[in-house]
């Protein structure tokens, strides 16, 4: 061990000692902080296995009494219950519907809500059966009695719900169940198909609305199909073309007829110039000459027209006629009927008749016609026809775009209608597909009360007292933080460990006493002396042999082993053929003479008030060497002494009869004589006991010690593991079968 330069210590004898640090590494330096605590599983464990035996003790027979008064206090009723099946899917005969592929979990979590709707309920108090329940009676809102004590689960399967009630009148139970039970079938279920054939007639009225639109708009293609003389896009095209074509031969004809006119205009222009005015020139049959079926002259000079020419007219109107009536087909066509006109007017104008003309005095005369009139005729007619292809022309083309977007537009009514329809006949085949909640069991009438629940709360309520206190145990064991370890003495205590004393615990599996094997007291005695052996020899490191010495053993509180220290420390130092004096200075609870065969008085205290002289108080032990000196019977004027000199006196007059003084204390935090008398003790020993001390007050003793700057050594640990127990009782063994041997 590391030890401090040496520095005398004042004392009656003139001796003088080193001067030593309590510390695990030899330092007296600054006073080391707190050390954090971990809450930890190994930590609960640990305090577990301190208290175990009275939480247990305790945590018993609280539990069965918490146990047995739950039992007692807990009614056993009786439980009526009614069983609903949801299908995992929704039911149908042949289609597939929306419906089917709902999420199972979700869609049950909603019939359990509508179970304990207040809709729900409400309808099923209005049952008369319901009204006359004894139950019911006394309950002062009904409806919210029910939700509360309605039980609605699916503890038998995921597909099964459970309809419960509780109570001491059975018939009433059944009676609400299948109350409830047929207001939700009413309410919800049913009306579910209300709704289905509702979504029905919604959707039937959506199919005529478009219906009657794709309707309508066929009527309006066929009526313009029948306007244009096809339905097809590309005939009305072709039509259009012809009759395009048509109308550009007709104004081929204007220009040529136009032609003629402004020949005519010339011609006669030119007679006028000549003297001939109009009537002049038809009576000297200039202009006059009858034309075959006009009754006008045949003049001849250019740009008359021959009777070539209207048979050139006449095969080009009956080539149209031909060809329109290939392509259309359509005999009462306006344009047909006006060429066919056309060719009768020719054909009686090449044969020489017209139709008769009334004059003023009602003679009939043939009509008499010039070229000019005959012209102008022909222009007019050629303008009336070229004013009708043009309208008609205009009129197809109007329709051609009208039936296209009638079309267009019926081509997405078309699809949304067949859409409704086959959705419509899905759903008028689905209608008559089974619920998908059906009722498996209605509610019966209870025979027996139910007795599950009562144990179950019986059991919680044991469970709960026996872990309750266990707990309570177990935390305020780990808050009191207490010395667990041997190294708990350096780590968490900041003290230099001695040595350890050996107890005679149980050991086995946690310190429980589990396989624990039988306890030899003769070898734990052997261990202890071997235990304080170890002890002397360390102490000796830090006295000088040579010189007296007074060694004090105190500890923070009562039941730490500061006696069994004491005296195991003393025997262990008379063993070494030294004269060894143990002194009781516990003058509160002396128990030191128990240890050693002696009395407790008289003793210090009556040598202190001067009734005796030391050897009268000195008593001889069994032990060679060591002198035992008891507390006495103490009162007030004995401590008044004490605490004069803290002792000084008395320890220098031991040390001067005896090589070691070893003064047992009372604990050091309760009263203050361990205070006064360790300033004049030349080594202070702090003993520990394994869990019993606790850190905090360890750790209090120790600052107290060292604000008083006492030579404290370390601390002495009584209750090594059972590890260390053994392995000293075998190596003492060993030694006993070779000493033997």
């Amino acid at each position: 061990m590391q030890t401090q330069a040496p520095e005398q210590h004042g004392t009656a004898a003139g001796t003088s000692l080193q001067k030593f640090s309590s510390r695990p590494d030899g330092h007296p330096a600054v006073k080391p902080g707190p050390v954090g605590r971990e809450l930890s599983a190994l930590s609960i464990l640990v305090a577990f296995r301190r208290k175990w035996v009275p939480a247990l003790a305790l945590g018993i027979p609280a539990g069965l009494l918490a146990a047995a008064l739950v039992w007692e206090l807990v009614p056993a009723k009786y439980v009526s219950y009614a069983l609903l099946k949801i299908h995992q899917y929704e039911q149908v005969l042949t289609f597939e519907t929306k419906e089917r592929h709902s999420e199972f979990l979700t869609y049950r979590d909603t019939q359990k809500a509508f179970l304990k709707s207040r809709g729900v309920l409400t309808s099923a108090l209005r049952n008369p059966d319901v009204a006359e329940c004894t139950t019911l009676k006394s309950v002062g809102h009904p409806v919210d009695w029910l939700a509360q004590e309605l039980l609605v689960d699916e503890q038998i399967s995921p597909e099964f719900l459970r309809i419960g009630l509780s109570g001491e009148f059975p018939r009433d139970l059944a009676i609400i169940v299948n109350a409830v039970k047929d207001a939700y079938l009413n309410e919800v279920v049913y009306n579910e198909r209300n709704e289905r054939i509702e979504r029905l007639r919604k959707l039937e009225e959506s199919f005529r609305e478009v219906d009657t639109r794709v309707r309508t708009a066929q009527e309006n293609i066929d009526k313009l199909a029948e306007h244009l003389g096809t339905g097809d896009a590309k005939a009305a095209i072709l039509k259009q073309g012809l009759i395009q074509q048509q109308l550009m031969d007709l104004q081929k004809d204007l220009r040529d007829i136009n032609t003629r006119i402004r020949s005519e205009e010339t011609a006669r222009q030119s007679l006028k110039e000549n003297g001939l005015d109009d009537s002049q020139q038809n009576a000297d049959g200039l202009m006059g000459l009858s034309i075959p079926g006009f009754g006008i002259a045949e003049p001849a000079g250019p740009g008359v027209p021959q009777a070539g020419n209207l048979h050139w007219e006449l095969m080009a109107v009956r080539q149209k006629i031909q060809q329109f009536q290939t392509q259309l087909r359509n005999p009462n066509h306006p344009d047909l009927l006006a060429m066919q006109r056309q060719e009768q007017q020719i054909v009686a104008l090449m044969n020489g008749s017209s139709a008769p003309v009334s004059d003023s005095s009602g003679a009939v005369a043939s009509p008499q016609f010039s070229r000019m009139d005959w012209l102008i005729r022909q222009r007019e007619r050629l303008q009336q026809e070229i004013a009708d292809q043009a309208a008609l022309f205009n009129d197809i083309g109007t329709k051609m775009v009208e039936m296209e977007r009638e079309k267009r537009e019926i081509e997405q009514e078309t699809k949304i209608r067949d859409d409704l329809y086959a959705e419509l006949t899905e759903r008028r085949v689905e209608l008559n597909a089974p619920e998908r909640i059906t009722v498996v069991q209605d509610a019966h009438v209870p025979e027996q009360r139910e007795i599950k629940k009562k144990t179950q709360f019986s059991m919680i309520a044991g469970l709960a007292a026996l872990g309750s206190i266990v707990c309570g145990f177990t935390l305020f064991e780990w808050f009191s933080h207490r010395i667990g370890a041997a190294t708990d003495i350096s780590r968490e205590v900041g003290l230099r460990l001695v040595g350890t004393i050996p107890s005679p615990d149980k050991g086995g599996l946690l310190g429980l006493g589990i396989l624990a094997g039988k306890v030899d007291f003769d070898e734990w005695n052997r261990a202890v002396t071997e235990s304080m052996d170890v002890v002397r020899t360390f102490l000796m490191r830090h006295i000088d042999p040579s010189r007296p010495a007074s060694i004090l053993t105190t500890s923070a509180s009562a039941n730490e082993g500061k006696t069994t220290v004491s005296c195991q420390l003393a025997a262990s130092l008379a063993r070494t053929g030294k004269r060894v004096a143990l002194v009781d200075c516990d003058f509160r609870r002396p128990s030191a003479h128990l240890m050693v065969d002696g009395k407790v008085g008289p003793g210090l205290s009556e040598y202190l008030r001067g009734e005796v002289r030391l050897e009268d108080i000195e008593q001889q032990t069994n032990a060679a060497g060591l002198t035992f000196i008891g507390a006495g019977a103490v009162d007030q004027r004995v401590l008044q002494e004490l605490s004069a000199d803290g002792g000084r006196k008395l320890i220098q007059l031991l040390k001067s009869r005896y090589d070691f003084v070893v003064i047992d204390t009372s604990p050091l935090l309760f009263v203050a004589e361990p205070s006064m008398i360790a300033q004049n003790a030349d080594i202070v020993l702090m003993a520990t006991r394994k869990d019993y001390s606790r850190v905090p007050y360890v750790a209090q003793a120790r600052d107290s010690l060292r604000s008083l700057q006492v030579p404290l050594l370390g601390a002495i640990m009584v209750g090594a593991d059972a590890d260390f127990q053994r392995q000293s009782y075998g190596y003492q063994q060993e030694v006993v079968r070779m000493v033997r041997g």
